[in-house]
């Protein structure tokens, strides 16, 4: 009995052998010329890096599925934008070599003058170029579509100088050629989400909404230390609503070129700010689904805080480097 249903299986085996060689030989009778019966056979089961080169992924842009599960090394000659998954991490220290300028008025207990506003540079010396401010940025992608985003940045500049002319702050006067310290300091955190707005295979635009939260806090004493400083310190709280963009320029052998933008407009809190942002990114795959990169570019970020009693304005621009992981 059990030698039976063995024949039986070989039986079964062999036609469905046949039925395959059958199903292949007819697609490849449908691929091809009749006139070429020869390379029908050898071209009836392409490599795996064939069928990548001469086909995308199905259903890849409209169900929203990551680009970084597919294999980089079947790309071929179309642009994938390695992307994050749900579950999925982006994480990278930032150095953004910045350049600073800045105005600030604190009236204190005397009237407002046109001398009470304080120039971060004639007044106060503090260095132009030259600043180095450090941030950590994470994504964590939630869904699909939608993801969280979180950076923090410290700052610290401090200067001695000789101001050029007079000035006042916080109720303090500054006798110009009169040598004082300076030191600004502040902490920035950011948290949002952003939104998916369009993706495609090679490109995606996403709206990004954040709240950002600015301590800053700025010192101005004589330069022999013999009378407290005078202090600016505030907290702003301003909401930021911006779009993004990024877009595959070149794949090479699994790694990716793309160039990322973004800007954005500050409100709230008797603020108004300005942020821009233009960048190229370098990927490179780990294992599936798991990319390094490292970034760089232009930023500009404007923030201004004024009211009837004190002013707070700072302008940063400059080149940026980042590295940091998709996993």
């Amino acid at each position: 009995m059990f030698r039976t249903s063995n024949k039986y299986q070989y039986v079964l085996l062999i036609l469905a052998v046949t039925i395959a060689a059958a199903a292949s030989a007819l697609a490849a009778d449908t691929s091809y010329s009749s006139n070429e019966p020869t390379q029908s056979v050898t071209k009836v089961k392409p490599s795996p890096s064939d069928v990548w080169k001469v086909k995308s992924v199905p259903g890849l842009s409209s169900g929203f599925k990551a680009l970084s599960g597919i294999d980089p090394a079947y790309w071929g000659p179309d642009c994938y934008l390695p992307t994050s998954a749900k579950g999925q991490f982006v994480v990278g220290p930032k150095v953004w070599f910045a350049n600073v300028s800045g105005q600030a008025r604190k009236v204190g207990d005397v009237l407002r003058t046109e001398h009470a506003i304080v120039d971060f540079q004639d007044h106060l010396g503090l260095r132009r170029g030259g600043n180095v401010v450090w941030s950590i940025d994470a994504l964590y992608q939630l869904r699909p579509r939608w993801a969280l985003t979180y950076s923090f940045a410290p700052l610290l500049i401090e200067a001695t100088g000789t101001p050029l002319t007079a000035f006042s702050i916080g109720g303090r006067s500054f006798a110009s050629g009169v040598e004082v310290r300076s030191k600004w300091e502040r902490w920035e955190h950011r948290a949002g989400l952003l939104f998916n707005l369009t993706r495609t295979t090679n490109g995606a635009t996403s709206l990004f909404g954040e709240w950002i939260h600015l301590q800053d806090r700025l010192a101005v004493r004589d330069s022999a230390g013999l009378v407290s400083p005078a202090v600016w310190d505030d907290d702003t709280n301003v909401a930021m609503l911006g779009l993004r963009f990024d877009k595959c320029l070149k794949n090479y052998r699994g790694n990716t070129l793309a160039v990322n933008a973004k800007g954005g407009i500050a409100f709230l809190d008797d603020s108004i700010g300005y942020e821009a942002e233009l960048g190229l990114n370098y990927m490179i795959p780990i294992k599936a689904g798991r990319f390094g990169f490292v970034k760089g570019g232009y930023r500009y970020f404007n923030l201004k805080k004024e009211n009837p009693q004190e002013m707070f304005g700072t302008w940063l621009h400059g080149a940026f480097v980042q590295a940091g992981f998709l996993f």
